[in-house]
């Protein structure tokens, strides 16, 4: 059986009745001069012929590739991750930026980075506990143009946007403190929650201790059957906390759920607070009490963090509110 040719440049060329230097200019987006028609004309050729740039073969010419590479997050690693990635990858593309994910979430430091180079990336967006300062330094001198990192704490080597996932879990205690609760619990899954959940274990007995309230931890996974004991020792009300922080939505409509079947009402005996503004707790009643990211307006502020680096300039200033979590009061608290 012979090979299905693969359309090329001269093809798309031939086709729309250009030369090869306009279609690179148009399917490169270059700032040359050619009219919207020509441009159009050279777009539906691309179209007609199915033709792909060899992207490869424009990093070799250039040195470098449009691509922003973000190796596979850890669990939790970043606020609403899926929906993150999603919102990320439109606006990289709409500021002619490819993302590109590395499949190897385990890759770190100095190995990583000669992974992610290979790969010939305008940019690379990591974690800071991944990004080290000889990753960064190596991501450098293989001619990447930017490396921007996310975490708390800040890498002083590169530029970083402070996204700190635990903080809805300080934000929640604050408003629970605020409402005059003391005796708190917390929900802190195991498996694969188990890291981001010690995060957020952390910081409720943070804030809970500047207004010296207490804190009872309740390990669990995502089933009723975890969370009973401690749903039964609740219905004493000597050993009832006033409110509980539930690590996020999802356990925190399986604990309303629990504590509705043990005769427990929401939030006249325990308020109850999640995080992550999932649809469903604004549907169940009582609705949930809830603290989240904005992921859009977050997304589009690492995007133009990412493509201004690449043009030289200082990260989106709209970046320091972007990595504020927010607060949606509802009946549950």
């Amino acid at each position: 059986m012979s090979a299905v040719s693969r359309p090329t440049s001269t093809d798309v060329a031939r086709r729309a009745g250009v030369s090869r230097a306009t279609v690179s200019h148009v399917l490169n987006g270059t700032d040359h001069p050619i009219s919207e028609a020509t441009r159009q004309r050279v777009l539906a050729a691309a179209r007609d012929l199915h033709y792909a740039p060899n992207a490869s073969a424009r990093a070799l010419r250039a040195g470098r590739s449009n691509i922003v590479l973000l190796p596979m997050p850890r669990s939790g690693s970043l606020p609403g991750q899926d929906v993150f990635l999603a919102h990320l990858g439109r606006e990289l593309a709409g500021m002619g930026l490819d993302l590109l994910l590395h499949g190897d979430h385990t890759a770190s430091g100095v190995e990583g980075a000669r992974m992610w180079a290979e790969l010939r990336p305008a940019a690379v967006f990591l974690d800071t506990s991944r990004g080290t300062q000889p990753a960064v330094a190596l991501l450098r001198q293989a001619g990447v143009q930017a490396v921007l990192l996310s975490g708390v704490p800040a890498g002083p080597y590169a530029p970083s946007v402070p996204i700190d996932p635990s903080a809805v879990a300080r934000v929640a205690t604050r408003h629970l403190l605020s409402q005059g609760h003391r005796r708190l619990s917390c929900l802190v899954p195991g498996g694969e929650w188990a890291a981001l959940a010690e995060r957020r274990f952390e910081a409720v007995v943070e804030a809970a201790q500047i207004e010296n309230a207490l804190v009872e931890r309740v390990d669990c996974s995502l089933a009723v059957s975890s969370i009973a004991p401690a749903v039964a020792r609740w219905r004493n009300p000597a050993h009832r906390p006033d409110a509980v922080y539930a690590y996020n939505d999802e356990f925190a409509l399986m604990l309303i759920y629990a504590l509705r079947e043990a005769g427990l009402d929401v939030p006249r005996d325990i308020a109850v607070v999640g995080s992550g503004n999932q649809p469903l707790g604004a549907i169940l009643r009582p609705t949930l009490t809830t603290t989240h990211f904005l992921v859009p307006d977050l997304a589009h502020a690492v995007a133009s963090s990412l493509r201004r680096l690449l043009d030289g300039r200082e990260l989106d200033p709209a970046l320091a509110a972007a990595v504020q979590p927010r607060l949606i009061v509802r009946e549950s608290a």
